[in-house]
C-alpha cells in the first residue's frame, strides 16, 4: 500500500506536513501489523493495531484532500487501508482469548 504514494527523494512534496504524518502513521501501522500475531493477540493488542490502522486511514483521507497525489492513487490507498481495517474487525468479531 505504501508504494502507492511513492515519490523521489528530491520531490518537494516530501516537506508537506500531511505527507510526513502519513509516513509516520504508515510506519507505525506496518510495524504493529508485522509484529502482532493476530491469531493469538490479546484484545488490547488488537485494539492498538486497530487504532493505528484507523489513524492511517485518516491520514490517507487528509492526503486525498490536499491534491498531493492523483485521486486514483488516493482511492487505491484508501481501499487498501479499509481492507486492512475490515480484516481486523473480522478478527476482533471472531473473539480473542482474554488475557
Amino acid at each position: 500500500m505504501f508504494e502507492t504514494f511513492w515519490m523521489a527523494p528530491y520531490d518537494p512534496r516530501r516537506s508537506d506536513p500531511v505527507l510526513a504524518c502519513f509516513e509516520r502513521r504508515a510506519r507505525c501501522a506496518s510495524v504493529l501489523l508485522g509484529k502482532t500475531d493476530l491469531a493469538s493477540a490479546t484484545g488490547a493488542q488488537l485494539r492498538e493495531v486497530a487504532k493505528a490502522v484507523a489513524e492511517l486511514e485518516e491520514s490517507v483521507q487528509q492526503i486525498a484532500g490536499t491534491g498531493l497525489f492523483r485521486s486514483r492513487e488516493c482511492a487505491e490507498a484508501l481501499e487498501r487501508v479499509r481492507g486492512i481495517r475490515e480484516a481486523l474487525a473480522e478478527r476482533c468479531a471472531a473473539g480473542t482469548p482474554s488475557r
